[in-house]
């Protein structure tokens, strides 16, 4: 563990000399990053960080008095940490979860330990530690999913040491229980009127509002006046028609903000009467949706709120609250960098700070809100990137053949600017999904090797309001298609990419757009991957994990047409006579997202034709390569694929 360093603000500065560029390699891109969160305790006597390593994560405790690592805690091999949070000052506790690809987040298996910081008093206060079916995993506070409402830590009215409030989903409806840290003892205490929601808890931790959905998968909103009041239907949306989504009650505690997006089709922030059931509009962007609050723990409505048009953007609501203050004076002391609050004490008198951007993936520091002191904590993200061989991203738009303004990023080679071999690497999901300006390990890799990089927000991408997501809707081998065609025909156009010299790439929803966009536009691209895409669209709306429950199948039927023609032109499989482009494919044998048969459907076409490609496909890896050897070879084999085709030397 590296040493702490004092930094004194008004001196702390960086260097960055934007001309200095060498290869970096594919290891440092593309291993385990070393740290990826930081939380201190309520008492700032420990931090709490997160760490991978070999297929696996640790959950690590420092004594910050000694600054020595005093426990590690892992599930064991092939298994991850999900949540974790300081329960007290003396309990700390974590989730167990699976990971069944990188492209997708670790799902938690229900298990959540809590143990002391040096880990005794071990204890598995949610589920069972043996995950077999026992009479307590399979009642309603066992292996259940949960959310966390209230680490009761508020204040000293309301300060619980011993219990936790938890929302457990049993047949659907949110059911909050107090939950006991050491022995894991848990008292039932209400159950929300809404599905698969959550809760609002007033100032005096009664449960006042709840969200979710209904049996007609429209989105609902329930509020009540005080613990002894009936529950009162206040909102009912169908789905895509918008939400009501509480935050927090106002200060004087009449009023709630929400996040509010059945008005107008950006979302914002709008504060909500429920006496009068009218909505008060506080903040909407014009172009994009507000992403995210900021907030200051002794105040009741949020201080600020954060928008990603191009570059992130904060609005302060507040602009006394001393926290907002206080990382307005840090982006000073960082310029050019995104500074966020990522824990603080009860007291906050202590903040760890995360600190990034488009070139440096960053690290974490701690900050005395009273002496004005900085320390580094020497727990970088990847301290081996080195910021000056990084190069910029850049926020780009322009309009689409039929006048939608389209959004993204451009990452070009450091002091290159014109005639680029360029790739368009398209974001998987597609929809409620987006690319956002911070530092991307592909996006630099493949700059770092002389490629430009174009990375797009089509129609159908999340954050720029319900209507563009809409319009995505059903057009997955068309509009979606056709904005990538025009984003590639602008930077040509701009003299930024070497039409002779393009290729496509993408993961999940990503490879799919390769591979349609190779069969709508065969002499654009010299070369297109695929990795563990969707190739064939009825075997993907029949097979694997996405249409076998209710909300996937739900989505499907939305989003892709059930006509059986439009399938089949909307599925590369189908068409691969067209595609003139050379193919890399990529796939995990054990994907269940984008299950294995697309690959196998696709690949089983091209023989049929005789059409050459290269694959890669990895025995036991799943919807993403999780197995730090497979992606750093994989990548080597992306560059020499690029290589051969669109060369940048």
């Amino acid at each position: 563990m590296n040493s702490l360093k004092t930094i004194v603000i008004s001196v702390f500065l960086f260097s960055f000399n934007p001309f200095l560029s060498s290869e970096v390699s594919v290891e440092d891109f593309f291993k385990d990053s070393e740290f990826s969160s930081v939380q201190i305790s309520p008492n700032g006597k420990y931090f709490a960080t997160y760490m991978e390593a070999k297929d696996t994560s640790r959950i690590v405790i420092i004594e910050r008095s000694t600054n020595k690592i005093i426990y590690a805690h892992s599930f064991g091999d092939d298994m991850f940490h999900g949540r974790y949070m300081w329960l007290n000052n003396e309990r700390i506790g974590v989730a167990a979860a699976k990971r069944y690809g990188s492209l997708a987040s670790p799902y938690e298996i229900g298990q959540f330990l809590a143990f002391n910081p040096d880990g005794s008093k071990m204890k598995m206060i949610i589920g069972d530690v043996t995950r077999k079916a026992t009479r307590v995993s399979r009642s309603s506070v066992g292996r259940s999913y949960f959310t966390m409402v209230d680490r009761l830590l508020d204040d000293d009215e309301y300060f619980d040491k011993n219990h936790i409030l938890v929302n457990f989903y049993e047949k659907s409806y949110p059911t909050l229980f107090k939950v006991n840290v050491y022995t894991g003892k848990k008292t039932k205490l209400s159950t929300s009127p809404a599905q698969r929601g959550d809760i609002l808890l007033d100032k005096d931790k009664v449960v006042r509002a709840a969200w979710g959905e209904n049996n007609s998968n429209q989105n609902v909103f329930y509020y009540r006046d005080s613990a002894n009041s009936e529950w009162e239907l206040h909102g009912q949306y169908d789905y895509g028609k918008g939400t009501i989504t509480p935050m927090s009650f106002t200060e004087d505690g009449e009023n709630l903000i929400v996040m509010c997006s059945i008005n107008k089709s950006i979302k914002g922030v709008c504060e909500y009467d429920p006496k009068k059931r009218e909505l008060i509009e506080k903040f909407r962007h014009p172009t994009v949706d507000v992403e995210f609050a900021i907030w200051q723990r002794d105040l009741e409505e949020p201080i600020g709120l954060v928008t990603y048009d191009g570059k992130p953007e904060t609005v302060w609501l507040n602009k006394e609250a001393m926290n907002g203050r206080k990382l307005r004076a840090l982006e000073k002391t960082f310029p050019g960098y995104v500074v966020r609050e990522a824990s603080s004490t009860i007291k906050e008198d202590e903040l760890v700070i995360s600190v990034g951007n488009d070139r440096d993936p960053g690290g974490y520091y701690v900050f005395n809100t009273i002496t004005n002191e900085l320390k580094d904590l020497g727990m970088n993200r990847r301290g081996w990137i080195k910021a000056n061989q990084m190069t910029e991203m850049e926020p780009i738009k322009f309009n689409a053949r039929d006048g939608l303004e389209i959004n993204g990023y451009l990452t070009r080679p450091i002091g290159e600017k014109t005639n680029l071999p360029l790739v368009m690497m398209v974001h998987g999901g597609p929809h409620g999904v987006r690319d956002y300006w911070r530092y991307d390990s592909e996006a630099q890799f493949l700059a770092n090797r002389g490629y430009a990089v174009m990375q797009l927000n089509y129609r159908g991408s999340g954050g720029y309001g319900r209507d563009f997501l809409q319009s995505g809707f059903l057009q997955w081998g068309t509009t979606m298609q056709d904005d990538l065609t025009d984003g590639i025909q602008w930077a040509v156009n701009e003299g930024i990419a070497d039409r002779d010299r393009l290729c496509i790439y993408g993961a999940s929803y990503g490879g799919y757009a390769a591979l349609m966009s190779s069969v709508r536009e065969p002499d654009l691209y010299k070369c297109a991957i695929g990795y563990v895409g969707v190739y064939d669209v009825e075997s993907f709306t029949s097979v694997g994990n996405i249409p076998n429950y209710r909300a996937g199948a739900a989505y499907l039927k939305q989003v892709i047409p059930e006509d059986k023609e439009t399938r089949k032109a909307f599925s590369p499989s189908k068409q691969v006579n067209k595609i003139k482009a050379n193919l890399f494919l990529v796939h995990g044998k054990m994907d269940r997202q984008a299950h294995y048969k697309n690959y196998e459907i696709l690949t089983k076409a091209l023989d049929d034709i005789g059409k050459d490609y290269k694959s890669m496909v990895k025995d036991k890896e799943e919807h993403g390569f999780v197995i730090e050897e497979n992606r750093i070879e994989l990548y080597e084999e992306m560059i020499k694929f690029l290589d051969e085709n669109i060369g940048a030397g």
